[in-house]
């Protein structure tokens, strides 16, 4: 495939050719409402931009992927470019605490564990050093001794890393919503959008109702369902892919030994990848999950419960948590999108660059999401081809499935 031209031309503050109903013209409108929509929402209206929100469910649903009492969040990563990024990204959260007042973050601590050859522990170990966060590596015997809770293989070690915590999500997102609405905003929620297209130099966003609003640019942000927007607006396959996951709650048997400040987040390099909480949520009960990569799912489609992969879950409870219930107290399913190379999605389409796109977060996205906010405002409010944001990578870049096709 030929390389997709970028225009060079930026978005005029000019309005669109034709008016919105009762002739409103926003600065942005922002389609979806999970995390990445909100914080784009929130980080525009607090520079004074006239900013609509659009949302097709309400705000808090459960259908999408930005839903739950926590995610983690975390210093750790396997790559420096993700991981330099993190302290900037703890004070933008703790910027919005202040803000508005909400308890949005826990610090838990991070105990990330492997085989003392295992890759992914390395290259973290690496990143953590490369970037001089502080970390303590364990030997197996001392991480033993340290977190007696763990039944881990032999030879196991364990980076434990301060800066791991817990984002409460679903307050994330209606602090986020709530502050944008504040700074002036309009939401507009139970509003499916059609289409996204290029108005001249503004864009149309068409709704299935039939009315058409305008704006001088717009965020796509529609999580699970972004595919179908993008279908039609990009001269060029995205290879975004929607998988079920679910997490359970477990029932300690001691839950004083599993609590914050005892017992902390964990991630541990097994195949399938296995995570877990301290008691946070639900009294007496740790959240645990384990990612599956094959389940493809219709985001539309009802949720149901996957046991198969809940007794993979509970075989992994037994193995390596002696003092946790393997019988799940409740059982929450959710929806990953994700890219082939689980890398995101955050760039300006290349001929309309009054249109930013973002999309495939799932998994390790939410952590990211207020300073991804902002990132998706610079990208919206800077001359295309300018790639200044504190918080840009270049793995973001939405033309890499373009040039991949073309290898």
């Amino acid at each position: 495939m030929a390389p997709v031209p970028t225009s060079t031309k930026q978005p005029s503050n000019t309005s669109p050719g034709r008016a919105s109903p009762g002739g409103r013209v926003y600065d942005l409108i922002v389609v979806g409402a999970g995390g990445m929509g909100s914080a784009a929402a929130y980080h525009a209206a607090r520079a004074g931009r006239r900013v609509l929100l659009v949302e097709q469910f309400q705000i808090g649903h459960t259908r999408g992927s930005s839903h739950g009492g926590s995610r983690i969040i975390r210093y750790t990563h396997d790559t420096t470019d993700y991981a330099a990024q993190m302290p900037a990204t703890f004070q933008l959260w703790a910027e919005l605490e202040r803000a508005s007042g909400a308890r949005l973050l826990q610090l838990t601590g991070g105990l990330y564990l492997g085989a003392a050859d295992d890759p992914w522990l390395a290259a973290c170990q690496s990143a953590l050093s490369a970037l001089d966060f502080p970390y303590q590596h364990m030997e197996p015997a001392e991480l033993r001794q340290a977190y007696p809770q763990f039944r881990l293989p032999d030879g196991w070690h364990g980076l434990y890393q301060a800066n791991t915590g817990i984002l409460a999500a679903s307050r994330c997102v209606e602090t986020m919503v709530a502050q944008a609405v504040k700074h002036g905003a309009e939401l507009r929620e139970q509003t499916q959008v059609s289409a996204v297209r290029p108005d001249g130099d503004g864009v149309a966003v068409a709704l299935t109702s039939g009315e058409t609003l305008l704006a001088h640019r717009a965020v796509i942000a529609a999580g699970p369902w972004a595919q179908r927007l993008l279908r039609d607006l990009l001269p060029f396959a995205v290879p975004l892919r929607v998988t079920h996951q679910q997490v359970a709650y477990f029932p300690a048997r001691d839950p004083a030994a599993f609590a914050v400040g005892v017992f902390p987040i964990f991630i541990a390099s097994l195949l399938p990848h296995f995570y877990g909480f301290p008691i946070w949520e639900r009294p007496g009960a740790l959240k645990l999950a384990v990612e599956q990569t094959t389940r493809v799912v219709d985001p539309d489609a009802e949720r149901t419960i996957d046991e198969a992969l809940l007794a993979d879950l509970a075989a992994l409870v037994v193995a390596h948590l002696p003092d946790v219930d393997p019988t799940p107290v409740h059982v929450e399913p959710c929806l990953y999108t994700e890219t082939p190379t689980r890398d995101f999605i955050i760039d300006r389409h290349p001929q309309y660059p009054q249109i930013v796109i973002a999309a495939g977060f799932s998994g390790r996205g939410f952590k990211h999401t207020i300073a991804i906010g902002q990132l998706l405002n610079d990208l919206a409010y800077s001359e295309p081809g300018v790639y200044a944001s504190p918080f840009w990578l270049e793995r973001y870049r939405l033309t890499r499935f373009v040039e991949a096709s073309a290898l």
